[in-house]
């Protein structure tokens, strides 16, 4: 048991010693559970990350494997690894990382009936899919769920970045309200829009880094949708307020 704690405390040391986090907030990150929907550049980032900040319990979901035009951005993936379920080894790695992580991993695409079985148990929800027909889904089962969700999205050199709760509050907005004329045949793939290896990084950090704000319940807040320009380094945060008319959270 003392054992431990020594390990505990010098592994998370750099963090504990924060005055926005100490003890009492590295066991609240190691007491949280986190799913990630999609193990591309977004996911593989934000896994990492949390992992090493010693979020104890993450579930990964994707239903693709490995291939080659991955490898530029998507971290932890090999050569060796093309061909394999992106979920299992990124479990695989990131278990590497922090030996006391539980972990769940499920090669599977999330649809409206089998979301409750994969996303039911954590209470923080990351997206970071690449279309608007599985945002869709996930939005709507965190807001009747009352689920935090993370959601990011990335297209050349910009990233796109919300933290929702929508069921909180009758003024914080969903993902819908923000874009309710959406078809959910759009497409947000990187092999489609292209995409800046450093940018899908910097975008998993931007989601891992909104789920430790709110682990920690320092800064959030619900109704500020963020943009960051990397090639020019302008950030902008755009506020919304609830849809009135939103069909999924009102």
């Amino acid at each position: 048991m003392e054992k431990k704690k020594e390990y505990f405390l010098e592994k998370y040391s750099r963090q504990i010693i924060m005055g926005q986090i100490g003890i009492d907030g590295q066991k609240k990150i190691s007491n949280s559970s986190i799913a990630i929907v999609g193990c591309g550049g977004l996911g593989t980032s934000a896994a990492q990350y949390l992992s090493m900040s010693g979020v104890g319990n993450i579930t990964l979901i994707d239903h693709d494997s490995v291939a080659l035009s991955n490898l530029n951005r998507q971290t932890l993936f090999t050569e060796k690894d093309i061909g394999k379920s992106k979920c299992m080894v990124l479990s695989r790695r990131i278990k590497s990382i922090n030996e006391s992580i539980e972990l769940c991993h499920y090669q599977k695409k999330i649809t409206n009936r089998n979301i409750n079985q994969y996303l039911g148990k954590p209470s923080i929800i990351l997206d970071c899919t690449d279309n608007f027909e599985s945002r869709f889904i996930i939005n709507k089962f965190c807001h009747s769920e009352k689920k935090i969700l993370i959601s990011a999205a990335l297209q050349n050199f910009d990233i796109q970045a919300f933290i929702f709760s929508s069921w909180s509050d009758n003024t914080n907005p969903c993902y819908k309200c923000i874009f309710p004329n959406l078809k959910n045949d759009a497409n947000l793939s990187c092999d489609d829009m292209g995409i800046v290896a450093s940018v899908a990084g910097l975008g998993g950090l931007i989601q891992a880094n909104l789920a430790l704000n709110y682990i920690l319940k320092l800064r959030n807040n619900f109704k500020e949708f963020i943009l960051f320009d990397c090639l020019n380094f302008d950030i902008k945060k755009i506020v919304v307020s609830k849809n009135k008319n939103c069909q999924e959270c009102n």
